[in-house]
């Protein structure tokens, strides 16, 4: 073989091997601790989401990177672009400019208001708000009544597993949530005793997309996804999730 033609090879061999890495791209997820969607241990992260993942990459031959951070700070990574993707994620009129939600939604949700047992009363209805001092997690969307209403008090703080203990010690006086979720870790925490759902209800349903960054390349890719979600929810996700990670929690 000439030093010409083993140059030509040499070539071709680099170029076939650029063109498998770019096909082989790693799709960034934005993840926090949020069970039971998502449990994060020892940099390892599990639950229904990572569950829905794992389907996806399968199903899509895609190769996923998680990216350990509190919500706000995905939400700003994401854009930024800096991460891909996150799931868990609510509809919200102005994530939208930069989110682009993948439907069919993978779960729902109901919002739900927590008090401490036997102050029950204290929250009945939607004007009572207007008396408490409420947690949240910030940078999260609930429903339009409550996450426009600039004139509540409400305490921001990074996760939800830090407002269980400040409603008990009366720091707050109740805490938003999304059942789903706060239902599950109410019964595994040290205060399933002391709070209890308030009775105020505000009947409204937070379906949970995956959604991708405006600014990422993966947003082309958003009609095999949602095929390949519908599948998945066809399939019986759905149901086995409610076993798998539900059927104890009360």
């Amino acid at each position: 073989m000439t030093i010409r033609h083993l140059l030509n090879s040499l070539i071709l061999a680099l170029l076939v091997s650029t063109s498998t890495q770019v096909t082989a791209e790693t799709l960034r997820i934005g993840a926090d601790n949020w069970q039971p969607f998502r449990f994060i241990k020892e940099h390892q992260v599990t639950g229904i989401d990572n569950d829905l993942w794992q389907q996806l990459s399968k199903k899509l031959d895609i190769k996923i990177q998680y990216i350990h951070c509190p919500w706000k700070r995905c939400l700003d990574l994401i854009k930024t672009g800096d991460i891909d993707a996150m799931s868990g994620l609510a509809w919200q009129q102005d994530r939208e400019q930069y989110i682009h939600y993948i439907k069919p939604a993978y779960f729902t949700c109901s919002t739900r208001f927590y008090v401490r047992r036997g102050e029950e009363k204290r929250l009945q209805n939607q004007v009572q708000l207007n008396q408490l001092n409420i947690g949240m997690v910030r940078g999260s969307a609930y429903y339009p009544e409550f996450d426009q209403n600039n004139r509540l008090q409400k305490t921001q703080l990074t996760q939800e597993s830090v407002l269980l203990p400040l409603l008990a010690l009366g720091r707050i006086d109740s805490y938003i949530g999304t059942d789903c979720q706060a239902d599950f870790e109410l019964a595994r925490s040290d205060w399933h005793q002391e709070l209890v759902k308030a009775p105020y209800n505000p009947e409204g349903n937070t379906p949970l997309y995956i959604g991708f960054s405006k600014k990422s390349n993966w947003g082309k890719s958003s009609q095999r996804f949602s095929e390949a979600i519908r599948q998945i929810l066809a399939s019986g996700f759905r149901s086995a999730m409610q076993q798998k990670y539900y059927q104890n929690s009360e």
